[in-house]
């Protein structure tokens, strides 16, 4: 008879067994204790209707960004157009594609340039 199996019939594995199924309850347990914590709050009618109004301003506040003119950079030339005019605008001048390229390239170019770097300072040693 080997050792193993001394130790079943001696009912060796039952302690095991109690432990392990007591551990899994304590954690059931501490699981069920702190459900409540892990929770996320209720949504309210308020937050309801804070949401709502949120949601009112943003939709009105993008409309009127989408649908106005207004100056982005004054010194690099951009500026903002309603959507609808940017349209119109895009499907007339890419009618000749080889000109809309190269003025889109340019516009590219003129937005994102840097700005000239500051000049160095002059050497201790001048």
């Amino acid at each position: 008879m080997s050792l193993t199996n001394r130790k079943r019939e001696d009912g060796a594995v039952l302690p095991y067994f109690i432990i392990i199924v007591a551990a899994f309850l304590t954690m059931a347990a501490v699981l069920w204790l702190t459900r409540d914590e892990a929770r996320a709050p209720s949504v309210g009618s308020e937050r309801a209707a804070l949401r709502k109004e949120n949601l009112t301003e943003n939709t009105l506040a993008a409309e009127q960004l989408m649908n106005s003119y207004g100056v982005v950079n004054a010194e690099k030339g951009i500026y903002q157009i309603p959507i609808d005019r940017a349209v119109e605008t895009m499907i007339r001048e890419w009618k000749s594609p080889e000109k809309a390229l190269a003025t889109m390239a340019e516009r590219v170019d003129l937005a994102t340039a840097l700005p000239a770097p500051p000049p160095e300072a002059p050497s201790e040693f001048e």
